[in-house]
């Protein structure tokens, strides 16, 4: 099975060092560096009556932790913009940070504790046998990073640990620590080579997963040393010292601009008070304020790793009980959503609000019956949309219509006559010319790429998710293959000069086919227009444009004679549980699909939707004729079936990614436990999420007790609010902060 990520719910005590928000001058007044190195808050576990008396005899390894006031401010300025953004004050938060740290320091204490009293009785490990022992050879380290890294060290060799997943958190602590460091001096230096340029967050809308890289990766080199450094520009810490860095670094980076945005790295931090006089500044590793939140993430990884010893345990039970327990809890979820999902009107609401909360950890198992013959399902929406002039022109047949100056039928066939002259680019510009460049030259990678036949299209996107997925995620539901319509020349400062081929619906219709054929293989896609004899068997569009009525013999609206083409991909015999498998052609078509909405859409709300915009059975809240071609297609086609419908927008292209077909008994999926440890099946997928929601519970409730149990206040843990309530009493716009 994969490796689940690990759950911590008491948030990182400064984990992350020096991210966006130390991009400005000091953030709060304080009279000086004595008042930063103030103790805000001492704890002591050994103090608490409830600890247990075994652990107690290993209390000497922990004694006493300090909390400085500097420590609460650099938490601030890592995490603190996340609450004010929440809606804290700043005082409000202060507060919840000051708190956390507390409440972090007894949690790794107690983990401190147990795993020196489990090396202690553990028989294979002879560093020590007894308490006294242990807390020697703690003690013995010289600095708290060292202490951390042996116990890691421990806990990366014993199963209970999970230390059979050959991950060196050491490592893993080192590279999360440089590679921030390097991310921070990183933003400096590229207003210092190119201050006229934005580089700030693009506002480009990107699949989720752009740039992220896989769990637990850091480099190593053939003799399995980290293969990474910080750079600063100063002695020993020079590119050619950086490992894979080098590979990251800023464009035209040189010695004397990394020196600078390295100063001004420094600068800040001093700003804020988190420079000691102790420190040497040309020696980056050694800060005290980087070695602190070093030592912070090994404590916090050696907790993770602890806390994991139950969760494992958690898991062990339900797998040794045949996996009786997901069955269960499968059980108890389809009862409640077939008493909740019903057909009465409220219970239609909660089923298709549950629709829209559909998610690799939301699954939906039962579906009401409909008595239209329509189903629910969800849609890709591809709009090619009228341009500016256009749409005056929509504008002046709308005011006609009101007017009586043209009937209904007078309206629609004016608007096709626009729609006929419809053209759309490439959205991905910003891609480009954003806040950061994604693009680069497919044919000198030695990837696979669609182009349309146009040999002059080589330009993809996102290089390293799609070439190196060793460190790199493979992005979701994003095939990648698809280059960039049109012709980008790059300028000498740095931003594109882009050439995009315009395309109008049939063109689109052409992309999406042929693109689709590449990805699955010829032949995959059908599809045909409008037909002046109702349906979609037409080989031309002629058909569509001819047609000069639009309502039926009632004179009500035809909604279907805004359909402008039907068609299907072949997909073979679709599962539900295609919709988490990577590996089905499913899967690679909607992947497909969803790269061509980035590229055309002009509806950017969609791209934001888990697998696109719901569908109801019944009315829904989109316009008629959209809904009209949305429901045909998942009615009449299902999953892989598509259509283009006209409407007061422009055109829309709307794929179908998934219907929910239940069976008699109103259920989803076909379940068969015994797939359970095959990836890509929905059992493995209701597994994995019942362990995320779960092991969370478990943890959780563990460290919830913990604290309970052990926060004493004037024994184990002693609070000097009168030291920070300067800090705690700030509120939003407050006079004693600056921007």
């Amino acid at each position: 099975m994969k490796k689940r990520t690990k759950i911590l719910s008491v948030m990182t005590a400064a984990a992350i060092a020096c991210t966006v928000t130390l991009a400005g001058c000091s953030l709060v007044s304080a009279d000086s560096q004595a008042d930063m190195e103030q103790i805000i808050a001492e704890v002591d576990i050994s103090k608490a009556e409830s600890l247990d008396a075994s652990l107690a005899e290993y209390a000497g390894a922990v004694s006493n932790t300090s909390i400085k006031k500097r420590e609460l401010v650099a938490y601030f300025l890592n995490s603190g913009s996340t609450l004010v953004q929440n809606g804290s004050t700043y005082g409000e938060a202060f507060e919840t940070l000051a708190e956390t740290l507390v409440n972090n320091a007894i949690l790794v204490q107690y983990a401190t504790l147990s795993t020196l009293q489990d090396m202690a009785e553990d028989s294979s490990y002879t560093a020590f046998s007894t308490a006294a022992g242990a807390v020697e050879w703690f003690n013995a380290f010289e600095t708290d990073a060292e202490r951390y890294e042996a116990l890691l060290k421990y806990q990366e060799g014993v199963d209970d640990y999970e230390g059979d997943n050959n991950v060196d958190y050491v490592l893993l602590s080192r590279y999360t620590m440089m590679s921030s460091l390097n991310s921070s001096i990183d933003s400096y230096e590229e207003d210092i080579l190119d201050p006229e340029h934005d580089h700030g967050s693009s506002t480009a809308t990107v699949p989720d997963g752009v740039d992220a890289e896989v769990e637990n990766y850091y480099p190593v080199d053939e003799d399995g040393n980290l293969d990474y450094g910080v750079y600063t520009g100063y002695s020993g810490y020079l590119l050619s010292d950086s490992g894979v860095y080098s590979d990251d670094a800023v464009d035209g980076t040189t010695m004397w601009s990394r020196r600078q945005a390295y100063n001004r790295f420094i600068q800040v931090l001093d700003a804020n008070y988190l420079i000691t006089e102790e420190d040497d500044i040309s020696d980056v590793w050694s800060l005290e304020y980087v070695q602190s939140d070093y030592v912070n993430l090994l404590s916090q990884q050696m907790l993770s790793n602890y806390f994991d010893l139950y969760e494992n345990e958690f898991e062990e039970s339900i797998e040794a009980d045949s996996y009786a327990y997901v069955s269960d809890r499968y059980e108890e979820l389809l009862s409640q959503q077939s008493a909740d999902y019903g057909t009465s009107s409220s219970a239609l609401t909660s089923f298709e609000t549950a629709m829209g909360d559909l998610s690799d950890t939301s699954f939906i198992l039962y579906a009401p019956d409909t008595d239209n013959g329509n189903k629910f399902g969800y849609i890709y929406n591809i709009l090619l949309p009228f341009s500016s002039q256009q749409e005056v022109q929509l504008e002046s047949l709308s005011s006609q219509l009101e007017n009586d100056a043209l009937t209904q039928d007078g309206y629609y066939a004016g608007r096709n006559e626009i729609l006929k002259k419809v053209t759309s680019t490439d959205q991905r510009s910003s891609w480009f010319n954003g806040g950061e460049d994604y693009s680069f030259d497919a044919s000198a990678s030695g990837i696979s790429y669609y182009n349309g036949g146009n040999t002059n299209r080589t330009i993809l996107f996102f290089e390293d998710n799609l070439t190196n997925n060793e460190r790199y995620e493979k992005l979701d539901k994003y095939y990648g293959q698809y280059t960039y319509n049109g012709t980008a020349v790059k300028n000498a400062d740095d931003s594109y000069t882009l050439i995009a081929n315009k395309i109008n619906i049939d063109d689109m219709l052409g992309e999406f086919s042929g693109y689709l054929d590449y990805v699955l293989g010829t032949g995959s896609v059908d599809y045909g227009y409008w037909s002046a004899n109702g349906g979609f068997a037409g080989a031309d569009n002629s058909a569509y444009y001819a047609n000069d009525s639009f309502t039926d013999e009632n004179g009500e609206i035809d909604y279907s004679k805004f359909m402008y083409a039907y068609g299907k991909v072949d997909l073979g015999t679709f599962v539900a549980s295609d919709l988490t498998n990577p590996d089905s052609d499913y899967y690679k078509a909607m992947s497909a699909v969803n790269e061509l909405q980035y590229a055309y859409t002009t509806d950017t709300s969609v791209l934001s939707e888990y697998i696109g915009y719901t569908v109801g059975a019944y009315s829904t809240s989109y316009i008629k004729e959209f809904e009209y071609a949305a429901q045909y297609a998942i009615r009449e086609g299902g999953v892989g079936a598509f259509a283009v419908c006209a409407g007061d927008y422009g055109w829309h292209l709307i794929y179908v990614t998934y219907v929910l077909e239940p069976d008699s008994n109103g259920e989803i999926y076909d379940v068969d436990w015994t797939r359970i440890d095959t990836e890509g099946t929905f059992e493995y997928n209701f597994y994995e999420m019942i362990k995320s929601s779960d092991l969370e519970n478990v943890s959780t409730r563990y460290q919830s007790n913990l604290l309970q149990s052990l926060y004493q206040a004037d024994s184990s843990v002693v609070l000097y609010e009168d030291r920070y309530s300067d800090l705690t009493s700030l509120t939003t716009g407050s006079s004693s902060t600056t921007a």
